[in-house]
């Protein structure tokens, strides 16, 4: 049996890792200690805490006025009520003082990355889907991203920037000198509840129509299936070669 042991014991271990890597990935903190902040702040500088507009329908602009309008803090998170398939538009301001023209990305982060699903990224009003933007020293930009809640959850959601050679820099206020830990980000807690919807569901997209991105694909369900069918003929051969080897030892 000591093969099919081993077997057991590899597929156990991989379900473990799994179980330990979700639980690990759901912790929320409001410091960033992975970030280097010297760095981070010789680069990029926040303008003020993002502002977070609540829509029950997707936005054709994001301007403030309208309610359900928060403002993201550092510290005390406030917390803000949402149904899944509401959007949350999300407005803030940096300035990039690096030493050269570089490359820049959007990004959301609520630590399990399941939580919103993105539905625009604007840049001075433009729109850049999923590109990245030309950074210039010393210039102010405008960042807008349009999110929806798909599945029901209670979590930390900061928003921030993606330097070229830098890395991430979430989205902080300039505290000097800087904290141990870092500074405190800005962000708020979502309290979300309701049915799993899909990230465009009511949503058209020409030319595909109402695209289904979270609903099981067939190839994906005969994949999984596939993989589960090999692993048991795996033990399975592992449990007869130990037992062949133990009679021929056996008969010797």
């Amino acid at each position: 049996m000591k093969h099919s042991s081993i077997a057991l014991a590899l597929v156990a271990g991989l379900l473990l890792t799994g179980v330990l890597v979700l639980a690990t990935g759901a912790r929320a903190h409001e410091q960033e200690t992975s970030v280097d902040w010297e760095v981070a702040y010789a680069n990029l500088r926040v303008l003020g805490p993002p502002v977070y507009t609540r829509s029950t329908s997707l936005p054709a602009t994001c301007t403030g006025g309208t309610p359900g309008v928060i403002s993201g803090v550092g510290g005390a998170y406030p917390t803000i009520t949402l149904s899944t398939g509401d959007y949350l538009c999300i407005t803030w301001s940096f300035r990039y003082i690096g030493g050269g023209a570089v490359r820049g990305d959007l990004f959301w982060i609520t630590r399990l990355g399941l939580d919103f699903g993105t539905v625009g990224r604007y840049i001075n009003g433009g729109w850049i889907g999923a590109s990245s933007f030309p950074m210039i020293p010393n210039t102010q930009y405008n960042a807008t991203l349009v999110i929806r809640s798909i599945q029901p959850t209670f979590r930390h959601l900061h928003v921030g920037v993606s330097v070229q050679n830098v890395g991430n820099i979430p989205a902080a206020p300039t505290t000097l000198p800087i904290p141990t830990g870092g500074p405190v980000l800005y962000g708020l807690f979502t309290d979300a509840s309701g049915a799993v919807v899909e990230p465009l569901q009511g949503v058209t997209v020409p030319p595909f129509g109402n695209l289904q991105l979270i609903a099981p694909w067939p190839w994906a369900v005969a994949s999984t299936i596939g993989q589960i069918l090999i692993g048991f003929a795996f033990i399975g051969i592992m449990w007869w070669y130990a037992r062949y080897e133990s009679k021929r030892g056996a008969r010797a």
